[in-house]
């Protein structure tokens, strides 16, 4: 687990040879309507996780991207808990958060996601200015982005260590 830094962006070329950030721009835009639905999707109210067996998150195709493959994300929102909620305010935080926002991109073939996409596709939704609060998880197959928001779903800044175990408890 680790936040998502400017390393990348400017040590990590891939396919295309554009970096996270470069690849970010192409997708705002070629593909803003996805954007807006997977924004849409953080603030409907079937991303919140339930506790039945049944529910399942909502689940979006994204489109292929400067010869990269589709991939899938699944968006689950949690509420924060009033722990979280303090070592974020602790944390240097200007706004309570009042959500953890999990993002979990997988490729529908069953492949393995490319970094540089994946955190493509993040930057492009969160932005560069709130980047830092974000948080990679995954085992290199398929990789989940975890971050605090507040109430309006703006990136609040958040430790690391807060999101220590949680692909096992997603």
């Amino acid at each position: 687990m680790h936040k998502i830094n400017h390393a990348r962006t400017t040590a990590h070329r891939t396919r295309s040879n554009l970096n996270p950030g470069q690849l970010a721009d192409r997708i705002a835009q070629r593909h803003h309507d996805v954007l807006g639905t997977l924004y849409t999707m953080l603030r409907h109210p079937r991303s919140l996780a339930r506790t039945s067996a049944a529910w399942r998150p909502i689940t979006l195709g994204l489109p292929a991207v400067s010869g990269y493959p589709e991939l899938s994300a699944s968006v689950t929102r949690h509420r924060v808990g009033p722990r979280a909620r303090a070592r974020a305010l602790g944390y240097g935080g200007r706004s309570e958060p009042a959500y953890v926002i999990a993002i979990r991109i997988t490729d529908p073939a069953g492949g393995r996601v490319d970094p540089t996409l994946s955190e493509a596709w993040l930057r492009a939704l969160v932005g560069e200015l709130h980047i830092e609060c974000v948080h990679e998880l995954g085992d290199g197959h398929t990789l989940t982005f975890v971050w605090l928001a507040d109430a309006h779903y703006q990136p609040v800044p958040s430790p690391s260590s807060l999101f220590a175990g949680f692909s096992d408890a997603a």
